[in-house]
């Protein structure tokens, strides 16, 4: 896993370090500025004709020590100040690059569009929309970038919010980020994954004893293949685990079957799925590796009497996965049951309506619970607008349960960790991939508790983050089969085995 820093823990790891070490701050600014031109050089050579945007701080501070070092180099510079420096750093470096005769322009006064532009202009703390000089430059640097040039942001692209990836109006869309000694959380947030473009996390030589506790950790896919629970040579079907999926309605069968088939493909040794009757033989169809299980059902889904239906079929189960095209129509009562059973199950999609609207049901939320919820279906859960995934995932946790919440980048709370899942494409963004996920949850977690392992807490929250992970490489691996347009759900079934097995 890759550690990940926040805006504000950064600034205090920077803070202790000044004070503990007696390290000047302009020294750290040269170390950051030297890695910034590293990289250029590194990227595209010496002898460019690049243009530093510059903002009136710290980050401003790094664009025009870079530009010195890049025209010691033998580069073509050009600074472009947003603003006169307002830090004794940044008004130090703008004296010895104007001395080192680079020029100081105007957006104006450079018809040419460069081979690069460096956006130095903001760092992480910017907290509204970028307006006036620096809105210009902005506007200059992108349309610069569709007539041909890179861009290559400083720390963080500006206009982009650098905890939770919120990008105001207007945001530089870089092809290349160099974050300054670990990345940060916005870079994979949200519309962080559309302008950062390429990330390197570069070191500025801040030793790990000033690391803070509490970092959030990127998911890697070594990290979600090498926590598979192990596969004996003398495995049966019950040794693999048996997932009890409470699931579908009259016009979703289909995400009770999509679950199932994920589910089927994810290494559960036994799957039943308990549907409302009418639609039990779509599901066997559609998942015939899956046993099936007849509830009562009124207008089309679970009515009151299916709990006690269910109680029977939660014998020798390890895990249950509800909510799969369950409709908010379904009776309370199954789930109810399902939430007391003191089985480790994953809840989704309308179990989790039904729980958001229903304080009963949200108070038996406990720690063997792993919810799922999309950010609409978080902001149900919460009574708020989500806004920012870390905080709004840690809200989740918050209510007694484990969390997923869905997204682009997914984020897992696990303890006091935040583990960010980044792995997927945009084919993904189709009804029933949810689906797959809530399957693919479900059996890792029977599996998992067949093994011995005891589903609660921390280990049913690992258990969710490698599951998102894997998700989202088979995600990867259909798109890369099919395309991003013409993919579904089924294609991330069908891609689940080689996501799994390592052959991708």
């Amino acid at each position: 896993m890759k550690p990940m820093i926040t805006p504000a823990q950064m600034r205090d790891m920077e803070q202790r370090y000044f004070a503990e070490t007696g390290t000047r701050s302009i020294v750290l600014m040269e170390r950051a500025a030297r890695a910034l031109c590293d990289a250029l050089l590194r990227r595209f050579g010496p002898n460019r004709r690049v243009y530093f945007a510059c903002g009136p701080g710290g980050n401003g501070g790094d664009g025009y020590a870079c530009a010195r070092m890049y025209a010691w180099a033998g580069g073509r510079c050009a600074l472009f100040p947003a603003a006169p420096p307002a830090s004794p750093d940044a008004m130090k470096n703008r004296e010895l690059a104007l001395a080192a005769g680079i020029p100081e322009l105007s957006p104006q006064g450079a018809p040419e569009a460069p081979d690069v532009w460096v956006d130095a202009l903001y760092g992480t703390g910017l907290s509204r929309a970028p307006e006036g000089g620096a809105a210009a430059l902005i506007d200059r640097m992108n349309r610069d970038r569709d007539r041909g040039a890179a861009v290559v942001a400083v720390d963080i692209p500006s206009g982009l919010n650098g905890l939770s990836g919120a990008a105001f109006s207007p945001c530089v869309r870089a092809d290349m980020t160099v974050a300054f000694q670990l990345e940060k959380t916005g870079l994979r947030l949200g519309d962080g994954l559309d302008v950062c473009g390429e990330i390197e996390a570069a070191d500025i030589g801040i030793p790990p004893e000033f690391l803070p506790d509490g970092l959030a950790a990127l998911m890697e896919q070594a990290d979600a293949r090498h926590a598979l629970p192990p596969k004996p040579r003398n495995a049966h079907k019950n040794m693999n685990g048996h997932l009890l999926i409470v699931a579908g309605s009259t016009g979703m069968a289909g995400a009770a079957a999509m679950c199932a088939q994920a589910a089927l493909r994810s290494g559960a040794g036994l799957v039943t799925v308990a549907c409302p009757e009418s639609v039990l033989g779509i599901v066997q169809v559609l998942a015939p590796c899956a046993m099936a299980l007849p509830l009562p059902e009124a207008d089309g889904a679970l009515s009151m009497e299916a709990a006690d239906a269910l109680r029977p079929a939660l014998a020798g189960k390890h895990a249950v996965a509800c909510g799969c095209g369950l409709s908010r129509r379904a009776a309370p009562e199954a789930l109810r049951l399902l939430m007391t059973c003191g089985i480790p199950a994953v809840f989704d999609a309308d179990a989790l309506n039904l729980i958001a609207a229903d304080e009963r049901l949200k108070a038996l939320l406990s720690p063997h619970h792993l919810i799922t919820p999309h950010p609409g279906e978080a902001a149900r859960l919460l009574g708020r607008a989500a806004a920012d995934p870390i905080a709004d995932a840690f809200a989740l946790q918050g209510l007694g349960c484990q969390a997923l919440l869905k997204g682009a980048t997914s984020v897992i709370p696990v303890g006091r960790q935040a583990r960010l899942s980044a792995s997927g494409c945009p084919g993904m963004a189709k009804g029933g991939s949810g689906d797959v996920l809530t399957g693919l949850s479900g059996a890792l977690t029977a599996q998992y508790a067949a093994a011995g392992t005891a589903m609660t807490g921390e280990a049913l929250a690992e258990c969710a983050a490698v599951a998102s992970e894997l998700h989202g490489l088979a995600g990867e691996l259909a798109q890369a089969r099919v395309g991003a347009r013409g993919m579904c759900a089924a294609d991330i079934v069908e891609a689940l085995p080689r996501a799994l097995s390592g052959d991708a």
